[in-house]
């Protein structure tokens, strides 16, 4: 970066600026997992932002396996390289540091300044620890860490933050100190490596004990197995990346001229990536945290739902569609722990091709969720929109809402657990908790709508809905609620059957299909009806399973034949308007039908 460049940077809006590394030094015995002792240790860490005066607005950042403490900002005004989340820390940024204080550190174990293999022991011999260094896990991080906020003072840390490694750190934060963090943002992480990902890791572990440089891990600071390192870091990038992102970046141009090198653009590429990691890391460093990360499980003997029981935070797992070292999968069994243990849970997938380092690119909707999640406490967050606000009616689809939430509110008790599939943007949990506290979780499988239920801190799982239902255990709501959603599901039948499954009752609204005015329209006009109530022309890619009062009737009476007893309890029907109720030939002249569905037993 010019000089120029670097002073428009240091004077721009949102940024951090300038930062300097501090040290921390815990001067005590420090006993890891494995049982063997430090004499003390250090970690460098870095801070941004203002403690307040509660000292409560921490948010701490952990880091990736290869990441280190330099999140933000730059160190003088000749450095060309901001810290790795620059663009995630800063004023008015998702970690705003005009309101939050923002530290990270140098995990235990690492390279960059912090206590491990390439530090010097302490028996002032003036030899590093090398291959001696003791067994790590990720408890002993988080417990290294929470020292660290006991030194600054900090009381409680407002969240915990962090991808991929940093993930499994936030992850065991909220496990290892329950209470201790409001809020954990979990991103592109997993609770127990796949044997996939352990074989990884070991092949690149066997790429540096097998170089001529190992020297079994005794190496000078200015040698070392440099090219086993290298390799170690090719392999890993490639799963930190999707093949649909390689594709995108190397495809169009995937042959080099026969001058070059190497023959594919991507074999260039890799060897970069090799070459200038072994730059900044250790090859001790590297062994002890994949292992590390390899040790680390939650889920154990006795279940990831038993080793959360005890956490006391609210809790945003995001995931990324591409990620194939992390899989969505294991991210959700994360969340699908979490709620199963009675937690406030919530889990977003982004849609991104650029793999597991998703959460490293600058990505509008991920930026997004984060921010309202971590301000989710101000009024001001949770009315993103005008036109998401209960009861503000424009037009007769948000009559007919209203009309679904009016008689929602009427049948659903106290502290009720409710179950909200297709909840849109949480405006009727939101409600129900606000005024009856509920306990809710929604579903839904729009991004956009599930960044506004986090910003109304409105528990939700975003998914399909026949698999997040298949995941709830039987009778573990009081209410499944269909809010005129049921006619735009795949297999509405099958859902249905799972809803009474895990719910004891049923409320399920629905535009009537065999309303007079949609029979004449098709009688004289011979095609179906296109209006706000049926948006959707034929053609599109959206389902329209639309059906009348009769027919969800005689549906609800075959169910006794596939052995679901049922009985249908509170019925309202209201005409055309939404607004005047109707019970005379309702299957006639009702334009939306309203019940609750009874499961026997």
């Amino acid at each position: 970066m010019s000089t120029s460049k670097q002073i428009d940077y240091l004077n721009s809006q949102g940024e951090v600026g300038l930062v300097e590394e501090s040290t921390f030094v815990f001067p005590d015995v420090f006993t890891l997992t494995s049982g063997e002792k430090l004499n003390g240790y250090q970690l460098k860490y870095e801070s941004y932002g203002k403690l307040n005066l509660a000292k409560d607005n921490a948010i701490y950042v952990c880091h990736a396996l290869t990441g280190d403490h330099h999140v933000a900002g730059v160190y003088d005004k000749d450095d060309n390289k901001p810290g790795w989340w620059n663009h995630v820390v800063g004023p008015g940024k998702a970690l705003d540091t005009n309101r939050f204080f923002v530290i990270s550190s140098n995990c235990l174990g690492g390279c960059r300044g912090s206590t491990g293999p390439s530090s010097e022991r302490p028996d002032g011999s003036g030899k590093t620890y090398g291959s001696s260094f003791p067994d790590l896990s990720i408890k002993d991080m988080i417990r290294a860490q929470r020292a660290l906020t006991d030194h600054l003072g900090i009381r409680s840390l407002h969240a915990v933050v962090g991808g991929s490694m940093g993930g499994m750190q936030a992850l065991q934060w909220i496990v290892e100190y329950p209470g201790f963090a409001k809020n954990a943002v979990i991103i592109a992480a997993t609770p127990q490596h796949s044997v996939q990902t352990i074989a990884f890791n070991e092949a690149g572990r066997c790429s540096i004990r097998g170089d001529h440089g190992w020297e079994n891990g005794d190496y000078k600071e200015s040698e070392g197995p440099a090219q086993g390192l290298s390799v170690a870091r090719m392999m890993a990038h490639i799963t930190y990346l999707s093949d649909i992102g390689m594709e995108e970046k190397f495809g169009g141009d995937r042959r080099l001229s026969k001058s070059d090198e190497f023959e594919f653009s991507v074999q260039g590429y890799l060897d970069h990536q090799g070459k200038k990691f072994i730059d900044r890391f250790d090859a001790n460093s590297y062994l002890k945290l994949t292992e590390a990360l390899d040790r680390f499980d939650l889920v154990g003997e006795q279940g990831l739902a038993e080793t959360v029981s005890s956490v006391d935070t609210r809790t945003l797992v995001i995931a990324f569609s591409s990620d194939w070292l992390y899989t969505p999968a294991q991210n959700k069994q994360i969340v699908d722990a979490l709620l199963l243990a009675g937690k406030d849970a919530s889990y977003l997938e982004i849609k991104d091709s650029h793999g597991h380092d998703s959460f490293l690119i600058d990505s509008e909707p991920f930026l997004k969720a984060l921010d309202v999640f971590l301000k989710s406490d101000d009024e001001e967050n949770r009315n993103i929109e005008e036109e998401d606000g209960f009861r503000k009616l424009k037009n007769r689809y948000e009559v007919k809402k209203e009309a679904d939430f009016r008689a929602i509110d009427e049948w659903v008790c106290k502290h009720d657990r409710v179950l909200d599939l297709g909840c849109g943007r949480g405006l009727l949990l939101e409600h129900l908790r606000e005024t009856k506290k509920v306990r809710g979780l929604g579903v839904d499988r729009e991004l956009g709508k599930s960044i506004s239920c986090v910003a109304r801190r409105v528990p939700i799982y975003q998914d399909e809905i026949l698999e997040a239902l298949a995941k709830k255990e039987d009778n573990s709501f009081d209410w499944v609620i269909f809010s005129r959603m049921i006619e735009s599901l795949p297999e509405p039948g099958e859902v249905f059957k799972h809803a009474l499954r895990v719910g004891k009752k049923i409320a399920v609204s629905f535009v009537n299909h065999g309303y007079w005015r949609n029979r004449l329209h098709f009688l004289f006009e011979g095609k179906r009806i296109c209006n706000e109530v049926y948006p959707h022309q034929w053609e599109s890619n959206h389902l329209s399973n639309h059906f009348s009062i009769r027919e969800f009737e005689d549906f609800s009476k075959r169910l006794k034949g596939t052995g679901v007893e049922v009985d249908l309890g509170r019925k309202l029907f209201y005409r055309g308007d939404w607004i005047k109720k109707c019970n005379f030939l309702p299957n006639l002249r009702a334009g939306l039908a309203i019940y609750e569905i009874i499961k026997r037993g």
